[in-house]
């Protein structure tokens, strides 16, 4: 397992509060005094530095094919770091905390995801634009990342109140994880955009976020706390961008198939946008399926819980029978010893983040495959791990009908 980002960053690095998901959500209502890479003082206004910058425009409309960045009209004046080099004095009530929300957001992310590739990305937008232009407020109902910018509306809660996105760590991380996968696998040339490179662009920008939230701890507390230590329970490691207690935008522990999507050939130009985000779920299902298996074999090295359980759990749910497996020898296991379980799932989120961020360098967008994918991450993994976890990959695959 490698060191926690902040005890990584604590002594050098800049302060933020970021909420690790939506507060809306009981246990997040509270932003989390976290650091990241950024340097103390390196900072500038806005914030930004020499890879990223905040603005706040005045009557902005979203961008689009016809519109790019840099903004140049008006804005409204750039938040400032305290006297201390750090951002972690802003009242989250107030306005201004949106783009220090954002930023340090972004910022996480990225460290995250360099700490498991070795070094720093480079966006893919660099030839023509220096630094991602982040706009934490449109009106707008959504939140996009386009050639070099990022910008964010909102969206109604339950109770049909606007919540800006600015403040939903899902949102911006899976948006993060679009930049992510532009710079690390790549951008298909003109005309040779596909299906399937739209789908695997979701996926890997779901588990981006994923990922990415469960490097707090308060998170990995609140996921054990609520599932007792049974990942397949709905909680929030699986439920990406939640909007309130009962929505979310996608769920990563879903049971959808490449049977229950379009095909992956089906000619890009005929596909909706809702359709892209569905066939991203099979792959983003496998993959999650991926780290229950690696935290249930930590929790079994560990002599946490009994050492089939694990293949007991794998056979339920490719037969769709999950709710069979009694649940008691993990949730009393985690009753005597909850700070076991949540060492063995971080273990596991460490597992399968380093080896998706070498997948993903391996792959290329042309031509593009789930197969690929699949094929990939076993060569990674194989090249880590030996022949330990090549079964229980491949297995997660195929059940989501991904030959590999």
């Amino acid at each position: 397992m490698m060191p926690s980002i902040d005890s990584r960053f604590r002594q050098t690095g800049t302060k933020f509060r970021l909420y690790p998901q939506s507060p809306v959500l009981e246990g997040f209502r509270d932003p989390q005094t976290v650091w990241v890479s950024s340097p103390v003082g390196s900072l500038g206004p806005g914030p930004s530095d020499h890879r990223m910058v905040t603005r706040d425009p005045i009557g902005k409309k979203p961008y689009g094919e016809d519109r790019l960045p840099p903004w140049t009209g008006r804005s409204r004046p750039p938040l400032l770091p305290g006297r201390d080099g750090h951002f972690d004095h802003i009242d989250p009530n107030e306005p201004e905390f949106l783009a220090a929300h954002m930023f340090g957001t972004v910022r996480r992310v990225m460290d995250v995801w360099e700490a498991y590739l070795g070094g720093p990305i480079a966006w893919a937008f660099a030839s023509t634009h220096p630094r991602l232009e982040l706009i934490p407020h449109v009106p707008w109902n959504n939140a996009h990342f386009g050639w070099g910018f990022m910008e964010a509306g909102e969206g109604k809660d339950d109770q049909g109140v606007e919540r800006p996105f600015a403040l939903n760590f899902d949102v911006l991380a899976h948006e993060t994880g679009h930049g992510l996968v532009f710079a690390i696998v790549g951008m298909p040339g003109p005309g040779a955009m596909s299906t399937a490179y739209r789908g695997f662009h979701e996926s890997a920008s779901d588990i981006t976020a994923m990922i990415a939230a469960l490097h707090f701890d308060s998170f990995l507390d609140h996921v054990l706390k609520e599932t007792e230590g049974d990942l397949y329970v709905a909680n929030a490691a699986n439920r990406i961008g939640e909007l309130s207690k009962t929505r979310q935008i996608r769920s990563a522990a879903n049971a959808l198939t490449m049977a229950d999507v379009i095909p992956l050939d089906t000619p890009v130009e005929e596909v909706t946008g809702k359709q892209v985000h569905k066939l991203g779920q099979p792959l983003t299902g496998a993959m999650f399926d991926i780290l229950v298996e690696f935290f249930e074999e930590r929790l079994e090295a560990l002599s946490l819980i009994p050492s089939d359980h694990a293949a007991l759990s794998r056979s339920a749910v490719q037969a769709k029978r999950a709710g069979e497996v009694d649940p008691t020898p993990v949730t009393d296991a985690y009753g005597r010893n909850p700070r076991a379980f949540r060492r063995a799932l971080a273990e596991a989120r460490d597992m399968l983040g380093l080896r998706i961020a070498q997948t993903w360098h391996r792959l290329s967008p042309r031509g593009l495959s789930y197969s690929e994918v699949g094929k990939t991450l076993l060569a990674v993994d194989r090249s880590i791990s030996g022949q330990r976890n090549q079964s229980l990959i491949r297995a997660a695959f195929t059940h989501r009908e991904i030959d590999v």
